[in-house]
């Protein structure tokens, strides 16, 4: 009996070698469909209006409009340099979206200011240097008081008042929305997220997936 024993031992090994051969196709095809369908929306994408024409200015001094958009899944909100906390959260989350879709990404990122008279392109430009916006995808949004407005407000549909008679401290100047919008590649408003929180940033960057699979 001693002589067959290489051979049982030459087919244990041929079986760890399947096993753990079976073992990794199972676990490739486990990440496979969590990564298709394990990471779902919470609510369903809306048609929420279109995004009206505009001409505004960026943070390096160069006009932007949405036909410069049109064709891109991109996401906006509302902020000002001025904001002492609000802003800075909803900013630190776009910079997260920024950096999860990585720079070869087609999205892009769009910040309005809701202080145009303060907020010229240079005061902008640092601003987005300090919180690291990649100028070729994110664009920080300024222009006349009306056509800023016309976007924030009448387009996009953010709420944004000025405070001036009844800010708590200097900084305290405008009531704006802390939401993010979504568009799609059409200039199509597709859904809102609440901009300070994390959770909801997550939800909106699986929808810029989904977004991103629409023709």
């Amino acid at each position: 009996m001693e002589p067959a024993q290489p051979k049982r031992n030459s087919h244990l090994v041929e079986y760890l070698i399947w096993g753990a051969l079976a073992a990794t196709i199972v676990g490739i095809a486990v990440a496979f469909l969590w990564t298709r369908f394990g990471e779902r929306l919470q609510k369903p994408l809306v048609l929420a209006g279109n995004v009206p024409q505009f001409t505004l200015t960026n943070q390096l001094g160069q006009p932007l409009t949405l036909t410069n958009l049109l064709g891109h899944v991109w996401i906006a909100d509302v902020i000002f340099t001025r904001c002492p906390m609000s802003c800075e959260r909803m900013t630190q989350r776009m910079r997260a979206l920024q950096d999860h879709f990585g720079e070869r990404s087609a999205v892009k990122f769009v910040s309005i200011t809701a202080d145009p008279v303060n907020d010229a392109p240079e005061v902008l430009r640092k601003y987005a240097d300090r919180h690291g916006a990649d100028p070729s995808r994110w664009w920080f949004l300024t222009g006349t008081k009306m056509n800023v407005y016309e976007l924030a407000v009448d387009g996009l549909k953010f709420i944004v008042r000025d405070k001036t008679e009844e800010k708590l401290t200097p900084d305290d100047l405008f009531l704006h929305s802390t939401q993010f919008v979504l568009v799609d590649k059409q200039g199509r408003i597709r859904g809102y997220y609440e901009g300070t929180e994390e959770n909801e940033r997550k939800q909106l960057a699986i929808a810029v997936k989904k977004l991103q699979r629409e023709r």
